[in-house]
Parts: C-alpha cells; structure tokens; sequence
C-alpha cells in the first residue's frame, strides 16, 4: 500500500493543542493503526497545533480523511504527498554535519 507523507494543521474553536492531538491518538491507537495510521510527529509551533503524519493509504484523500479522524471536533487542513520507496537519484553529501555513529546510522537507513 502507498506510503503518504502529509502536513496537518488543526484549527477550531477553542484552538486545539498538541495535548488534545496526543491525547485522541492514545485513546484511539489501535483503530487509527488499523486504517492506516503509522506515526504523527507534533511540531514545536506556538500557537499553532501542526504535525507531520506518516499513512499508509491508497490514495492522498484517505489519508485526509485518516488525518479528520484523529481530532473529529477540529477542522485539519492536510497537504499530502506520495512517499517514492525508489528514488531516481541519491546524492548523499560527505560534509554532513553529524559525526561518527549518527552518520552511519543515517546511511544505512538510507540504504535500507
């Protein structure tokens, strides 16, 4: 099934916050999984509650409406986008700023 990579931005009356999105995602884990939920990332921002969501779905409107079902009372707006498991091209630069261990992590990862 196609892997999605998709921005979600709650907005609503009261503001929804990060603890909300947490919290409906703890209580609904299992069922969200289940429909395709793999991982949502909050992002630090104040006064905005935003994250980045990781699905498996067939097509980028499941994956908002995977996204509406997190927070039903709130509104999301949702960019999504395919993940391509076969890149065209990897350019992977030598100069990165991580050292040792980090780096070779990240490079099998990658290769993985």
């Amino acid at each position: 099934m196609p892997t999605f990579v998709s921005m979600l931005n709650w907005s609503g009356d009261p503001q929804p916050e990060p603890r909300d999105v947490r919290g409906a995602i703890d209580s609904r884990a299992t069922g969200l999984r289940a429909c395709g939920l793999h991982s949502v990332v909050l992002l630090p921002d104040k006064g905005v509650c935003a994250a980045i969501m990781i699905s498996n779905c067939d097509a980028s409107e499941d994956a908002g409406a995977l996204a509406a079902t997190i927070l039903p009372r709130a509104h999301v707006r949702v960019e999504s986008i395919l993940f391509d498991d076969e890149p065209a091209g990897l350019c992977l630069l030598p100069d990165l700023p991580l050292a040792g261990d980090a780096l070779a992590a990240l490079y099998e990862a990658i290769a993985a």
